[in-house]
C-alpha cells in the first residue's frame, strides 16, 4: 500500500522550477508582465497572475506584498534589461549615427525577444497608483540615453530633437503590435529598418537646435 501512495505523492509534486524560491519569483514576474501587457494593470488580478505562474495566491503574496509592488518590479527589471542591452551595444562606438543605429537595434532586440519588457509599454502616467512617479522617473531615466545620443547628431536646423526622440521611441515600441517572429524580417532587421528611416532627418550641417 505504501508504494502506490508514494507514487501518487510524487505525481502531485510541483515541478522543480515551481518549488525553488528564485525560480518561482522569476516565474511570477514573467507571468505578470505578460498579463499586464495583454490586459493592462487594472484588467489583471492577483488570481490571474497566480494561475498563470502556477502558484497559489497566498504564495504569490509571499514574494510580492501587492499587485502594485509587482508592477514596480516588472517595470524596473524591464528597463534595467533594456538599459544594459543598449549601453553594451553602443560601447566603444564614437560615430553619432552609428551609435544611434546600434541603440535602436538593441532596443528592438530585447523588446521583441521576450515578454518581460512588454509591460513597460503601458504609459505609467495613466496608472492610478501612489507610486506612479517612480514609474515615470524610471522611464524618463532610460529615455535620457536616447536624448543624449540625439544631442550628438548633425540634424537639420528645423528638426525638433524632442519630437525626433519621441517619434523614434514610438516607432520602436509599436513593433510589438505588428512584428511576427519567424517572418520575413528578423528582430535585428526591424531595428535596422527603423534606423534607416530616421536618418531622413540628417543634414551635412552640424548646427544643433
Amino acid at each position: 500500500m505504501t508504494k502506490p501512495l508514494a507514487r501518487a505523492k510524487a505525481r502531485t509534486k510541483k515541478p522543480k522550477s515551481l518549488r525553488k524560491g528564485p525560480d518561482r519569483r522569476r516565474q511570477i514576474i514573467a507571468a505578470a508582465s505578460e498579463l499586464f501587457a495583454r490586459n493592462g494593470f487594472e484588467g489583471t488580478s492577483i488570481r490571474d497572475i497566480a494561475a498563470a505562474s502556477g502558484v497559489l495566491s497566498g504564495s504569490l503574496y509571499y514574494h510580492f506584498p501587492s499587485k502594485e509592488d509587482l508592477l514596480f518590479t516588472v517595470h524596473q527589471e524591464s528597463l534595467t534589461a533594456m538599459r544594459q542591452e543598449v549601453e553594451t551595444a553602443i560601447a566603444g562606438i564614437n560615430e553619432p549615427w552609428r551609435r544611434l543605429d546600434e541603440a535602436i537595434v538593441a532596443h528592438c532586440r530585447i523588446l521583441l525577444g521576450g515578454s518581460v519588457t512588454r509591460a513597460i509599454l503601458t504609459p505609467p502616467r495613466y496608472y492610478n497608483l501612489k507610486g506612479v512617479r517612480k514609474l515615470v522617473r524610471q522611464r524618463d531615466e532610460y529615455e535620457q540615453i536616447f536624448a543624449r545620443l540625439i544631442d550628438e547628431l548633425p540634424l537639420r536646423a528645423d528638426c525638433d530633437r524632442h519630437v525626433f526622440r519621441l517619434s523614434i521611441l514610438g516607432a520602436m515600441n509599436w513593433t510589438v503590435f505588428w512584428y511576427t517572429a519567424g517572418g520575413r524580417l528578423s528582430v535585428d532587421d526591424v531595428g535596422r529598418q527603423i534606423a534607416l528611416m530616421v536618418r531622413g532627418a540628417t543634414s551635412s550641417a552640424t548646427t544643433k537646435k
